[in-house]
C-alpha cells in the first residue's frame, strides 16, 4: 500500500486555510499514485489554538471545514485530525476517515498528555473505549492519536506511566497495519561536551520518535505509519519526523522540517538515515522559528542590537537566513565603555550579511539618568544601577526605533519588531537587565545554553572570526568578563543542562558532573555549584518577564517548566 503523509505547516484556529492547503495536497497524493492519505493529528485547526478552542465561533468552523473535505474524499482515503464536543462541553479530538464523500469511521485520542508543555486535558476527553479497525486494501488498519504511541513504558520516554496501551490494544484485536496522527513538538537532547556520555542524557526527539515507532513495529510484527506536522507555533518547533517503520528494521521518511508530502510504501524497504546533526538542525529550526512567528503574527522585518559579541551575531545571522538583509535592521550602541574592537566586529558583521546597519549613541542618555541622580544623591559613585542604566537605555533605543518612521523606510514596512538575544545560560542565572537587554518580541536563542550558541555560529555566515575567539562581555564597566561574573561557561552550560535539560535531583548532581567535566573544571563547577543553584532559584521572577524563547531542549524555560515565584 503507497501511503501519503501529509507533513504540512498549519494556521492556528484557520480551518478555511488548512482546509485549502489539504485539499491540494490530498490531490497531489492521488495524482501520485498513493492509495491512502493521512495529515497530522488536529490538522484542520492546528495544534493547538488553546482557548480559542472555547469560542463558539471556532468550534463551528472547524465542524463546517471538516465535513467539506470529507464530502471531497474520493475512493482514496483521505484521514486527518479534527475535534468535534464532548457532552462535558470540552472536545473530542479525533481523527476521520473520508472516502467517497462519506465520513467511513471516526476515532477519539485515547491518552492526554500533560506534562512539559502538554495540557490537553484543559481542552479534551479522553476517550477508553476500545477503537475500531478498518478494513481497507486488504488490511485491518489500527488508527491512533499522538500520545497513543507513547504508552509503551519499555519503549518510550515518558514521564508518566499510562494504565494501558491503545497501540498492544490495536494489536490484539487484529490490526496488521498501524497509522497515527501527531503533531508532536521537536527538539534536541540535552545538551553534551563533545565526547562525553552519560546514562541519564535525554535523547533528540528524533531520536526518541525513531526508536519508538521501530520498536512497536517490530515488537507487534506490524507495519507502523507516523504523519507528523511540522513549522512552529510560538515557542514549539514541530520537525516533522513522518515515515514509515517496517517489522524487518527499515524506516522511509523524510528529513527534520520537510514540508509537504511524505510518500512510503508497506512493501519498500529502506535504510535508516543518519543522525541529526545539533547545529544544522537548529540552524534550520530557528531559522523557521523566526520565519513562522513573524509572518502569523503579521510582521515583517526586525531590528538587533549588535554588540560585537556571539549572541547577537548568530541572531543577527539566522534572522538574514530567515527574512533576507533588507529586512534586518543592524544597530550598534556605544556608551563609554563599549570597544573599539567592538564596533568594529558590529560593522564587520553587518557588511558580511549585507544588512543595513546604524550606530545610536547610548551614552547620551545614560548620562542624562546619571545626572539625574547625581543631583538627587550627590555623594553618589558609580555602580550597578549605572550598569542597569545603560542597558536599558539600548533597550529603549531598540525599541523606539521599531516606530520610527525613517526605519520604516529603510526596510520597507512598519511591522518591526526587536528581537532579543540573550541565551539560556543567562536567563538560568539572571544574568540580564530587566528592561534592558532582556527586552524583545522574542527570543530565538532563549533556549540555547551558550555552547549551542557557539555551536550554531560555527555552520552561520557572516560571523567574524574574532567573534568566535574573544571573551563574552557585557561592556558595561571597566574590564567587564561574564566567565568572571559568573563561571567559565563550559561548567556553568555542564551544570545548567544537567540540573534543567536532564532533570538531574540537585543531591546528586556533583556526582553528575563527573561525567561531563575533568580536573580542574570539575572541581570548580562543584565548587560553584550552591551558587549557581541559587540563582536559578531566585531569579525566577526575572525570567517570567523575558520575552518567549524557542523550545530547542527537552526543557525549556516557560509554558514546560512551571516553578512557582515565591517556592523555596
Amino acid at each position: 500500500m503507497k501511503l501519503a503523509l501529509l507533513q504540512l505547516n498549519a494556521r492556528l484556529g484557520s480551518p478555511e486555510t488548512n482546509g485549502r492547503v489539504i485539499e491540494a495536497a490530498y490531490a497531489d497524493a492521488v495524482n501520485q499514485g498513493a492509495d491512502l492519505v493521512l495529515a497530522p493529528e488536529l490538522a484542520i485547526c492546528g495544534y493547538l489554538p488553546e482557548d480559542r478552542l472555547w469560542e463558539p465561533g471556532l468550534r463551528a468552523r472547524m465542524e463546517t471545514e471538516s465535513r467539506r473535505l470529507a464530502a471531497l474524499a474520493g475512493p482514496v482515503p483521505l484521514l486527518f485530525g479534527t475535534a468535534t464536543p464532548a457532552p462535558s462541553g470540552r472536545l473530542w479530538n479525533e481523527l476521520w476517515w473520508a472516502e467517497r464523500g462519506q465520513i467511513r469511521t471516526r476515532v477519539r485520542k485515547r491518552l492526554l498528555p500533560a506534562y512539559d508543555v502538554f495540557d490537553e486535558s484543559r481542552y479534551f476527553e479522553p476517550d477508553p473505549h476500545p477503537q475500531p479497525l478498518v478494513d481497507f486494501g486488504g488490511e485491518r488498519i489500527g488508527l491512533s492519536i499522538c500520545e497513543d504511541l507513547w504508552a509503551d513504558a519499555t519503549l518510550a520516554h515518558n514521564p508518566v506511566r499510562y494504565d494501558f496501551d491503545p497501540i498492544a490494544k490495536l494489536k490484539a484485536e487484529g490490526a496488521t497495519l498501524l497509522l497515527n496522527a501527531s503533531a508532536s513538538p521537536g527538539y534536541l537532547g540535552s545538551w553534551m561536551p563533545e565526547g562525553k556520555t552519560a546514562p541519564w542524557a535525554v535523547p533528540t526527539k528524533i531520536a526518541q520518535r525513531r526508536a519508538l515507532i521501530l520498536g512497536l513495529s517490530q515488537k507487534h510484527g506490524v507495519p507502523l505509519a507516523y504523519a507528523d506536522r511540522c513549522g512552529v507555533e510560538s515557542w514549539l518547533v514541530f520537525d516533522g519526523g513522518s515515515g514509515l517503520a517496517r517489522p524487518d528494521g527499515s524506516w522511509q521518511g523524510a528529513s527534520p522540517f520537510h514540508e509537504g508530502l511524505v510518500m512510503v510504501d508497506t512493501q519498500a524497504t529502506s535504510g535508516l538515515g543518519v543522525e541529526v546533526n545539533e547545529a544544522r538542525w537548529l540552524r534550520a529550526g530557528l531559522k523557521r522559528a523566526l520565519r513562522d512567528n513573524l509572518a502569523k503574527q503579521g510582521l515583517e522585518a526586525v531590528v538587533v542590537g549588535l554588540s560585537g559579541g556571539i549572541d547577537s551575531a548568530v541572531v543577527a545571522s539566522v534572522a538574514v537566513e530567515a527574512l533576507g538583509a533588507d529586512k534586518v535592521l543592524g544597530v550598534a550602541l556605544p556608551t563609554r565603555f563599549s570597544s573599539e574592537v567592538s564596533l568594529r566586529f558590529a560593522e564587520e558583521q553587518a557588511r558580511e550579511l549585507g544588512l543595513p546597519f546604524l550606530k545610536v549613541d547610548a551614552g547620551a542618555p545614560y548620562a542624562g539618568f546619571a545626572a539625574s541622580l547625581k543631583a538627587a544623591f550627590p555623594d553618589r559613585v558609580f555602580s550597578i544601577t549605572d550598569e542597569n542604566l545603560q542597558s536599558r537605555t539600548r533597550g529603549a533605543l531598540l525599541m523606539g526605533l521599531t516606530s520610527e518612521p525613517a526605519i520604516h523606510a529603510r526596510l520597507g514596512t512598519s511591522k518591526v519588531c526587536v528581537l532579543n538575544t540573550g541565551n539560556k545560560s543567562e536567563a538560568a542565572t539572571g544574568y540580564f537587565t530587566l528592561y534592558g537587554d532582556g527586552i524583545g518580541a522574542f527570543g530565538i536563542l532563549g533556549d540555547c545554553l551558550k555552547a549551542r550558541v557557539r555551536a550554531l555560529a560555527g555552520v552561520l555566515p557572516g560571523i567574524p572570526e574574532g567573534v568566535l575567539t574573544r571573551p563574552p562581555t557585557a561592556e558595561l564597566r571597566p574590564d567587564q568578563s561574564d566567565e568572571a561574573s559568573l563561571l567559565p561557561y563550559r561548567q556553568l552550560d555542564a551544570i545548567l543542562a544537567a540540573a534543567i535539560e536532564a532533570q538531574r535531583p540537585e543531591e546528586g548532581l556533583a556526582d553528575d558532573l563527573a561525567l561531563l567535566l575533568d580536573g580542574d573544571d570539575l572541581a570548580s563547577a562543584r565548587a560553584a555549584l550552591p551558587r549557581i543553584l541559587g540563582l536559578l532559584r531566585r531569579t525566577e521572577f526575572k525570567r517570567r518577564q523575558l520575552p518567549f524563547g524557542i523550545k530547542v531542549s527537552p526543557k525549556a524555560f516557560g509554558w514546560g517548566r512551571r516553578i512557582p515565584l515565591t517556592a523555596e
